[in-house]
């Protein structure tokens, strides 16, 4: 049972997954851990989405390399690599950047009403 509560916890909103569709289509999604480094390096990235069941290693380093270019406060974790890499029609990976402020932002305001409501 806690395993089922842990897999729904870790299921992605499908909102968030749409949303993730359309900027890819927009070309204003980054996928990989050098392309958003690169992509962080040069001040492209709005937000970073990192898979839930990413390695630890990997979620540690991508933070790190947000705080360094003070988007620290734009990274989440949500959903698993299988799940969004396959939604998206990408190679398995498990971090993303979002190139857009305006897809950025309802991302991120979809994902903080999910948490709220998860509190409650």
């Amino acid at each position: 049972m806690a395993e089922r509560l842990s897999e729904k916890e870790n299921k992605m909103n499908p909102r968030i997954l749409t949303l993730m569709q359309f900027a890819r289509k927009a070309g204003k999604l980054v996928s990989g851990f050098n392309a958003c480094e690169r992509a962080i390096s040069n001040k492209d990235i709005f937000l970073l989405i990192l898979a839930m069941d990413s390695s630890e290693r990997t979620r540690e380093k991508m933070k790190k390399i947000a705080a360094n270019a003070d988007i620290s406060s734009s990274v989440i974790e949500t959903g698993s690599q299988q799940e969004i890499s396959s939604a998206l029609g990408l190679p398995l990976t498990g971090v993303f950047g979002i190139k857009d402020k305006n897809f950025a932002g309802k991302i991120m305001e979809y994902w903080l009403s999910e948490t709220e409501r998860r509190k409650h």
